[in-house]
């Protein structure tokens, strides 16, 4: 069963998501901190029973892996007031400074409006705020952040799954918002969920048939915070990057290397959310200052570790001792 994020209603209301104040009559399929002051950003939602007319000439990105009608399943559009995220048959999203527009396009789709907006379209506008958004998960140890990164397979939600058992908060699961500040780079919070597949929720003793799939095609489950652990709403000094990779065998010791600022600059660009859309955009060259900077004021390390769940106990004190040093 897919729960259909929504729908709105007149009353708005406004939630804290990324260190945004936002105002919406959106409802989201989990409970976000709620906010208070003037707000930063709006969100809404309307339905349009017809496209905008998009201009070809402003077409900035399209992707190369393709929808079942077989057009780019995402594209970026300069509309000169706007930039306009396209899932076409889908959506349109219209992303401005102050304002994010979601025009959905077919009622059946509802559900992905939350999934295409906590993804693709808030890692483009957390981009375009000079903020640096790592595909990674990160955790709050000792008043300070912990980014988990890696390649598909490295144990990501694994990971970050046995530390929220462990009573470590959460900060974010699938998008790490880098902040650079005069004293130290800031992990800004995300929103009280993780994403874990079948076998993970049951390995960390939940009923895997409680949750709802991310997305019909997926396997992930959408877990809340509450039934796994605790969430951090505030933004926390980056304390390192570990790039986690994971091996066969389960007898291989654990080990903690520290990568130098060079080769952390190229890892960080590896690992950087939605890198192909920025990359076509007026965006690449700032977010390779920050990341330059971000390289040389956070110790980014390898972390090879053990396969096996019996093994993420070690693995977490490893880091955990690694990480106050």
């Amino acid at each position: 069963m897919l729960h259909l994020a929504g729908p709105e209603t007149n009353e708005n209301m406004s939630y804290s998501l990324y260190g945004f104040n936002i105002e919406t009559d959106f409802r989201f399929t989990f409970d976000l901190p709620a906010a208070a002051g003037p707000h930063d950003l709006s969100f809404s939602r309307i339905r349009r029973t017809i496209p905008r007319d998009l201009d070809p000439s402003g077409l900035l990105y399209a992707s190369q892996s393709i929808n079942h009608s077989g057009e780019p399943a995402c594209m970026l559009f300069d509309a000169g007031d706007a930039r306009i995220m396209r899932f076409p048959r889908v959506a349109d999203f219209l992303i401005r400074p102050d304002s994010i527009l979601c025009e959905l396009l077919d009622p059946e789709c509802a559900y992905l409006v939350q999934i295409c907006l906590l993804g693709h379209v808030f890692g483009y506008y957390l981009e375009s705020c000079d903020f640096s958004s790592i595909h990674g998960a990160s955790l709050a140890i000792n008043d300070s952040a912990v980014l988990l990164a890696g390649n598909r397979g490295a144990g990501k939600s694994t990971m970050a799954g046995a530390f929220l058992t462990a009573g470590v908060p959460l900060l974010a699961d699938d998008i790490s918002a880098l902040d650079i500040r005069s004293d130290a780079v800031y992990c800004r919070p995300a929103y009280p969920q993780i994403k874990l597949t079948p076998e993970q929720a049951r390995r960390f003793g939940l009923d895997a048939s409680a949750y709802e799939k991310v997305h019909p095609a997926f396997e992930k489950l959408n877990v809340p915070m509450p039934d796994l652990g605790s969430f951090h709403s505030a933004p926390l000094p980056a304390r390192a990057v570990y790039l986690l990779e994971r091996l066969p065998d389960p007898s291989a010791p654990i080990r903690i290397e520290n990568i130098p600022p060079g080769e952390a600059l190229i890892e960080l660009l590896r690992h950087t959310f939605i890198s192909e859309i920025i990359e076509a955009t007026e965006l690449q060259v700032p977010r390779m200052k920050r990341l330059a900077q971000i390289a040389k004021m956070v110790p980014v390390k390898r972390l090879r570790y053990p396969s096996g769940y019996d093994q993420l106990p070690l693995v977490l004190e490893a880091i955990r001792a690694d990480a106050v040093r």
